[in-house]
C-alpha cells in the first residue's frame, strides 16, 4: 500500500516559533517581511511522523535572541503513482547570505532530515528566507505535481541560553550489554571509557538485575516499573496491555517533550512501546552512529524545555560485526571460520568450538560495545556543548546480558542464569551524589528514580523504588516465556539473602516441573544446583510463584500482535522464530 500524507491548510499557523522560555504551547507568530498573508502551511507526514510544515517558499522578519539556534526538518510526502519526480532543493538565507543549502533525492528521503543552524553574527534583527524548489538534474525549476509535498517541518528559533534550565532526562538502553564487560564493573578491556567516566560521577549499582532475559518484556518493565506478567508483553505474539501508566506518558502529562529513538521491532509501536512518546522513531537494526546523529538533532529541538529522550542502542546484540576501528582494539590473530552471524555460531556447541573461536566471538562482541560507547559519548559531548548538562539526568542500563556457552548455550532469552539477567545500571546528573550502591537493584527502579529526580508524581503504583532513596534489600524477580520448550521460567533472588532459584513451570503455570537452586555467595557462576534448607526453599519458591500468578491475573488484555511476513523473516534471521 502506498503511504498516505496529510496536508491541512491553516488560516493562522505558527510556523516559526521562538522558545525563549518554556510556556507550554505558547508560540510567537511571525509575519512575512512584506506583511502579506502567512505562507502556505499545513501538516506533513513522512516516516510515520507528522509535523507542522512550511509547504512553499517564504521570508520572515524576526528579532534574534542572545544565542540563536534555528532547527527545522526537511520532509517529502508523495501519493502519486510510481516514484516522485525531480530533485528537492532547500536553501535557507539570512542577512543576505546563504546559511544552508541541500539538493535531496525525494525518492531517498524516507523520514524527516533534521537540521540545526546557529544564527550568530546576524545582529538583533534579520530576515530568514526558506526557498523550496523542485528541479530537474540540471537545476532548472519544474512544476510540483499536486500529489507531491515538499516541506520544511516545524521551524523553531531557540535561544541556547535557555538550554539546561529545565529538567531533562536521557534514558539509554544498550541492548545485550553484559555487566561484566563494562569497565566500571572491573572488566580489563577498554570497552566502555565513556560509561566508566559517567559512573565515576554518579550512582553505580553494583548488583542490578533485569526482569527478563530478552528485549520486549525487559523494556516494558523498564518503562512501566511493572513485572512482565503485569504489563502483558511476555511473548512475541502479544504487546503492552496499556493498563499501566508508562514513564513517558507520566512525564508527557507533566508537560515534558517525550521522544524515543529505537532499533528493534520489540522496542517499537508494533508492541505498544510508543505509549506516551510524542514520537517514537524506530528503524530495525539501525547502527549506533545513526542513533547518536538523531539523538543530537532531537536534543537541539527540545533542549529549551523539559524533556525525556529514550535511546535504544542495538549493536552489542548479535550479529557481532563491529566497525574495523573498534574491532582492532580487541581482535587477536584468528585463522578459524567462525563469524559473528547468529546462524553460524549458534549451531556450534562446546564440542566444536575452540578456545580461539570463543575468543574471536568475544572480541567481536567487545568491539560492538566499544563502538556503542563511542557513539553514546558523542551524545554526551553534545549535551555538554549545548549546556544541557546542568539540567539533565543521564541514566544508562541494559535489557539483558548474553551467553557465551557458560551453561552450554549461546545468546539469551531461553535461560535465566546470571550472565543474562545481571546488567549495568548507572545514573549521573545534577543533585545525584556519587556512590557505588551495593544493594540489589532492578529494572523496575528506573521509572521511580526518574520520577523522583524530576519531581513528577507517579500516576499509579510502582513495583520498583527510587535509587535516590536510602537503599534497602528486597527480592529481584524475572521471567521468560521464550524458552526452548515453550514453558514459562521464572527466577527469584531473595532480598537480603544469598539464594537464587530458577523455576520451570508447566504450560498452564499450575505446577513447578523443575527447580534449580544456587548459593550466589559461594557459587556466583551457578556451577551446580544445591537447594537450601526446606524452610528457606519453601519461602523463596512461594514468593516466586505468587508473584508470577499475581502478575498473570493483573496482566490480562495484552493485545495480539500481527506481524508482517517481512517482520517475521527478520525475527527468524535473529533466532527469535524457529527456522
Amino acid at each position: 500500500m502506498r503511504p498516505r500524507f496529510v496536508a491541512v491548510l491553516l488560516l493562522i499557523f505558527p510556523l516559526l516559533s521562538c522558545r525563549g522560555s518554556f510556556r507550554g504551547p505558547d508560540r510567537l507568530l511571525l509575519r512575512t517581511t512584506e506583511g502579506a498573508a502567512l505562507a502556505r502551511s499545513g501538516a506533513l507526514t513522512t516516516g510515520g511522523e507528522t509535523r507542522p510544515a512550511l509547504l512553499q517558499s517564504a521570508r520572515y522578519a524576526l528579532s534574534l535572541p542572545k544565542r540563536p539556534l534555528l532547527t527545522f526538518g526537511i520532509g517529502v510526502a508523495y501519493a502519486g503513482e510510481g516514484e516522485p519526480p525531480g530533485w528537492y532543493q532547500v536553501t535557507v538565507r539570512a542577512g543576505g547570505r546563504v546559511l544552508f543549502e541541500a539538493t535531496i533525492n525525494p525518492r531517498a528521503l524516507p523520514r524527516w532530515k533534521d537540521v540545526s543552524l546557529p544564527l550568530d553574527g546576524l545582529g538583533k534583527r534579520t530576515s530568514i528566507e526558506f526557498e523550496l524548489r523542485l528541479t530537474d538534474r540540471e537545476g532548472r525549476d519544474v512544476p510540483v505535481p499536486p500529489e507531491l509535498l515538499l516541506g520544511v517541518g516545524d521551524p523553531v528559533l531557540h535561544d541556547l541560553e535557555e538550554y539546561g534550565r529545565h529538567k531533562g532526562v536521557v534514558l539509554v538502553s544498550i541492548d545485550t550489554l553484559r555487566r561484566d564487560h563494562v569497565g566500571a564493573y572491573g572488566y580489563a578491556r577498554p570497552t566502555t571509557p565513556r560509561l566508566d567516566e559517567l559512573a565515576r560521577g554518579g550512582i553505580l549499582c553494583e548488583d542490578a538485575v533485569s526482569t527478563s532475559s530478552w528485549t520486549l518484556p525487559a523494556h516494558l518493565s523498564m518503562l512501566t516499573s511493572a513485572d512482565p506478567s503485569r504489563h502483558g508483553g511476555t511473548d512475541m505474539r502479544h504487546g503492552f496491555n496499556r493498563r499501566i501508566p508508562t514513564l513517558a506518558a507520566t512525564l508527557q502529562h507533566a508537560g515534558f517533550a517525550t521522544q524515543a529513538i529505537t532499533s528493534h521491532l520489540y522496542v517499537s509501536s508494533v508492541y505498544g512501546l510508543h505509549e506516551g512518546f510524542d514520537h517514537l522513531d524506530f528503524r530495525q537494526d539501525r547502527r549506533a552512529t545513526e542513533v547518536a546523529d538523531r539523538a543530537t538533532a532531537v536534543l537541539d529541538r527540545v533542549g529549551d524545555r523539559p524533556f525525556l529522550l529514550f535511546l535504544h542502542f542495538y549493536d552489542p546484540h548479535w550479529h557481532y560485526d563491529p566497525p574495523d576501528e573498534t574491532r582492532r582494539l580487541f581482535e587477536t590473530p584468528y585463522s578459524g571460520s567462525l563469524t559473528g552471524v547468529w546462524a553460524d555460531f549458534s549451531k556450534r556447541d562446546r564440542a566444536n568450538v575452540s578456545a580461539a573461536d570463543l575468543a574471536h566471538l568475544l572480541a567481536l562482541y567487545d568491539g560492538e560495545i566499544r563502538y556503542t560507547d563511542n557513539e553514546l559519548g558523542r551524545v554526551l559531548d553534545h549535551l555538554a556543548a549545548r549546556g544541557l548538562g546542568r539540567g539533565t539526568l543521564v541514566f544508562v542500563t541494559s535489557d539483558h546480558g548474553e551467553e557465551f556457552l557458560e551453561h552450554g548455550s549461546w545468546e539469551h532469552q531461553k535461560t535465566l542464569y546470571e550472565e543474562v539477567i545481571r546488567i549495568p545500571l548507572m545514573l549521573a546528573g545534577p543533585g545525584v551524589v556519587g556512590r557505588r550502591e551495593a544493594a540489589q537493584a532492578t529494572l523496575l527502579d528506573v521509572m521511580p528514580t526518574v520520577l523522583a529526580w524530576t519531581g513528577v508524581a507517579p500516576q499509579g503504583p510502582l513495583e520498583g523504588k527510587s535509587l535516590l532513596a536510602p537503599p534497602g534489600e528486597r527480592d529481584a524477580y524475572g521471567e521468560t516465556d521464550h524458552t526452548t520448550d515453550g514453558t514459562p521460567k521464572l527466577f527469584l533472588r531473595g532480598g537480603g539473602g544469598r539464594w537464587k532459584t530458577i523455576l520451570s513451570l508447566s504450560r498452564d503455570g499450575r505446577e513447578v516441573r523443575q527447580e534449580d537452586w544456587f548459593d550466589l555467595a559461594s557459587d556466583p557462576g551457578e556451577g551446580r544446583s544445591v537447594p537450601p534448607t526446606a524452610g528457606v526453599a519453601e519461602t523463596i519458591r512461594r514468593r516466586a510463584v505468587e508473584r508470577w500468578r499475581a502478575g498473570r491475573g493483573e496482566g490480562t488484555g495484552a493485545p495480539s500482535v500481527k506481524l508482517t511476513p517481512d517482520q517475521v523473516e527478520r525475527l527468524r534471521a535473529l533466532g527469535y522464530v524457529a527456522q
